[in-house]
């Protein structure tokens, strides 16, 4: 029983680490002190963290160079999901006198062009990146109609019972 509970957590720990391996998109800098903001990377380049949460591809936390800017960071995080909002992205930025939350219209920016649109990235920035009303709309549909399998389900097995 012992060697059968061994075999099992080795093979779950050797999944884990090919599973964690395969998502890992960037590379952790090789020093990190405690309440640093910026590190230094692989190949001594100044980087910083970063979050980004929402619809994009790959949510996360990022190591990316100090003059990353907020495209870069989106392309890095493998761009806008399906039904993203693009014309409502938070940026939420942390300070010593509180959180202030920029709103950035991505959707403008790609269609004039205007760099001063994006705002530059600092030190543990979230991005936050929301879904549109379609994709709200779409969400609320797939559950109504997972309800709806579920309650057809109970209906035809109530039936079946009372005969």
């Amino acid at each position: 029983m012992k060697r059968v509970a061994l075999l099992l957590t080795a093979a779950l720990l050797s999944f884990t680490s090919i599973v964690w391996s395969a998502d890992t998109p960037v590379t952790i800098p090789k020093y990190i002190e405690p309440g640093a903001q910026y590190f230094i990377g692989d190949e001594n380049q100044l980087m910083m963290m970063v979050n980004v949460w929402g619809r994009v591809e790959k949510p996360g936390q990022y190591f990316v160079p100090s003059n990353t800017d907020l495209i870069t960071l989106i392309s890095v995080a493998g761009g806008p999901a399906d039904k993203s909002r693009l014309d409502n992205v938070q940026l939420i930025r942390s300070s010593r006198l509180g959180s202030e939350v920029i709103k950035v219209n991505i959707k403008k920016f790609l269609k004039t062009g205007d760099r001063t649109l994006i705002p530059e990235l600092l030190p543990e920035d979230t991005i936050v990146v929301s879904g549109s009303m379609w994709f709200v709309f779409s969400s609320v549909i797939l559950v109504v109609s997972q309800l709806a399998i579920v309650a057809n389900v109970y209906y035809l097995a109530s039936i079946a019972a009372s005969k």
